[in-house]
């Protein structure tokens, strides 16, 4: 590119643009691409690393299931292996169907019964973590710093012994009915559905799968008096069952993750068929 700028009457200088300012333009644009490009990259890593928190969470749950029963339950396979754990295996597929394949809008929900079925699930977590770890220190002989004691497996007479803490962690809090309500409270509160994302529909359907098989299990118990945990549920009459704490957590949090699942599996979520309408 040349230009000319005029001196004095009757005299023009030829002056040389540098062009290497358009060429560096040029070349930022290749490099970084386009800005919608971008976004979706970051939109793809965000969702890549919640899929791969949340698939090492249950594949570590998955790990921990079968010692949780002997200690809780004895020796029986029937309920680690049982049909309910074949939904959290269809979850974890999900997640990494995810990780490879990101698919989830984690934009946040702001229709108002999605943030109270969300937070409903927070809450159950946050009660667990209050009646463990602070109103049961009032108990006596109990002091979360301390030392706990426990069969392994239940009924054979081996003792170990732990710190109170890990125990709490492992035996109370590690447990099918926190990771739930942990990763459906997170998801209910975005905007994923699983009409467009079909690691989403994969995950709803494990949790479908595993909640049924519970609810029906409890309402066995409680209606027929079959005890489907192997024992557990044969430690209490149905009354007794009913006022435990454990029981109401695991029982609401399944009630809302269930009802939840069906109607995103089947109705999705208003705001994305708006969308598409539009």
């Amino acid at each position: 590119m040349v230009g000319h700028i005029p001196l004095e009457d009757g005299i023009m200088v030829r002056v040389h643009v540098p062009q290497i300012v358009m060429i560096e333009v040029k070349n930022l644009f290749k490099k970084f691409g386009d800005k919608s490009g971008i976004i979706k990259n970051m939109s793809n890593t965000s969702n890549r690393v919640f899929a791969s928190i949340f698939f090492t969470i249950v594949l570590s749950l998955l790990f921990w299931m079968p010692t949780w029963t002997k200690i809780n339950v004895g020796n029986a396979p029937g309920v680690v292996f049982g049909p309910p754990w074949i939904g959290f295996l269809v979850i974890l597929i999900g997640l990494a169907y995810e990780i490879f394949k990101p698919s989830l809008n984690l934009k946040r929900d702001t229709n108002w019964k999605w943030i109270l079925a969300g937070g409903f699930l927070f809450l159950i977590i946050l009660i667990m973590i209050f009646v463990q770890e602070i109103w049961m220190p009032y108990k006596d002989g109990y002091s979360v710093f301390g030392m706990r004691s426990f069969e392994l497996p239940l009924g054979t007479g081996n003792i170990h012994v732990w710190p109170q803490l890990l125990w709490d962690f492992l035996n109370v809090h590690f447990t099918d009915t926190t990771v739930l309500a942990l990763l459906f409270g997170v998801l209910f509160l975005t905007k994923s559905t699983p009409q467009t994302s079909r690691s989403y529909k994969l995950i709803l359907i494990g949790a479908i799968i595993f909640t049924a098989f519970l609810m029906l299990g409890h309402f066995s118990f409680l209606i027929s008096g079959m005890d489907p945990t192997g024992g557990y549920y044969s430690r209490f009459t149905k009354i007794e069952l009913l006022s435990q704490w454990w029981f109401q957590c695991d029982f609401w949090s399944e009630f809302v993750i269930l009802t939840g699942a069906l109607w995103l599996l089947f109705k999705g979520k208003k705001s994305v068929m708006v969308a598409k309408l539009s």
